[in-house]
């Protein structure tokens, strides 16, 4: 079992999905369907096509978030959420 932290819009736009529905969720819309890209490699192409200005470092890290939640997190995970 993995802990993760998740980080969620400071306005609580969140709250009602994380807390009444339990549910965690991602919403980067301009990226599209995150299950359709199945390696770090495609997951940091499209963040890159889609956030052209972003630099080098930053596409890593993020690309590789959006990556491990579609295909590391799993049901049952504990998950942190300020």
């Amino acid at each position: 079992m993995s802990v993760w932290g998740i980080h969620a819009c400071k306005t609580g736009d969140a709250d009602s999905l994380f807390f009444r529905k339990n549910r965690v969720a991602l919403g980067w819309k301009e990226i599209g369907n995150l299950s359709s890209m199945a390696t770090r490699d495609e997951f940091k192409n499209r963040y890159s096509e889609v956030y052209s200005s972003s630099k080098a470092g930053a596409i890593q890290i993020n690309a590789g978030q959006l990556f491990r939640f579609v295909h590391e997190m799993q049901r049952g995970d504990l998950v942190i959420y300020p």
